[in-house]
C-alpha cells in the first residue's frame, strides 16, 4: 500500500531505484540512518521499503501545516532540541515494539550536498533500547539541486530541469546496536553516490 501511495504522489515526477532492500530485516526492531540531502528525502525512504517507518521529525517541520498531516499520518515522531527526552523515549518505546524507526543523525537538511557530521542522539537510543536493534544505513542520492533541496540557486538553474528525475535509494548491510556515530557515518559514506 505504501508503495502504491508513494507512485501515486512522486512517481510523476521520480523514478526510484533501490539498492540492497535484501539488508533490511523483514521483521524485529530497525533504527534506520541515513542522509539528510532534501525535505522528502522520508518519502522515497518509505516508498523504497515495504515495512512501515515511524520517522523523528523535528518540531519545526512537524508543526508546519503543509507537512504536519502527512507526518501525522505516517506516524512520525516529533522532537524539540529543548526537550528531546520524551521524543527519545518514544524512539525507545518503539524499536522495543520491533517497530522500524527512520532518523536522520546529521539533524538537518543539508546546506552543503556533502553528509555532515552525525549527532549522537541516536547512540543514547541504542544503549536504552533492548538487544537486537539492528541499525541500518542508508542513503538517498540525486535529490542534491532538486527544488527540495537546500541547494543554492545557481546549482539549481546549473542543473537543468529533468522531468523524471532518477532517484537511488542504497540499504546498506545492518550493523549492531553498538555502532558508534563513525561507522554509522562511514556507512552512509559508502552508499552515497551509488
Amino acid at each position: 500500500m505504501r508503495q502504491l501511495a508513494g507512485l501515486l504522489l512522486f512517481g510523476w515526477r521520480y523514478r526510484l531505484k533501490v539498492h540492497g532492500l535484501e539488508n533490511l530485516p523483514k521483521s524485529g526492531p530497525v533504527l534506520l540512518l541515513g542522509n539528510h540531502i532534501s525535505y522528502i528525502d522520508f518519502a522515497f525512504i518509505q516508498w523504497a521499503i515495504p515495512r512501515t517507518i515511524r520517522f523523528v521529525v523535528h518540531d519545526d517541520y512537524y508543526s508546519k501545516p503543509i507537512f504536519n498531516w502527512i507526518l501525522r499520518g505516517v506516524g512520525a515522531v516529533s522532537i524539540k532540541p529543548e526537550n528531546s527526552r520524551n521524543a527519545m523515549q518514544n524512539i525507545i518505546n518503539l524499536l522495543n515494539d520491533d517497530c522500524v524507526v527512520g532518523l536522520f543523525p546529521e539533524g538537518h537538511v543539508s546546506t552543503t550536498g556533502e553528509l555532515s557530521d552525525l549527532k549522537r542522539g541516536f547512540e543514547k537510543v541504542l544503549s536504552q533500547s533492548k538487544d537486537g536493534v539492528n541499525v541500518v544505513p542508508f542513503a538517498v542520492n540525486n535529490m542534491w539541486g532538486s527544488f527540495f533541496s537546500k541547494a543554492p540557486r545557481s546549482v539549481k538553474r546549473g542543473m537543468g530541469f529533468s522531468f523524471r528525475r532518477e532517484i537511488n535509494v542504497s540499504i546498506g548491510k545492518a550493523l549492531d546496536s553498538s555502532a558508534t556515530k563513525e561507522e554509522v557515518k562511514r556507512g552512509i559514506g559508502n552508499l552515497l553516490y551509488q
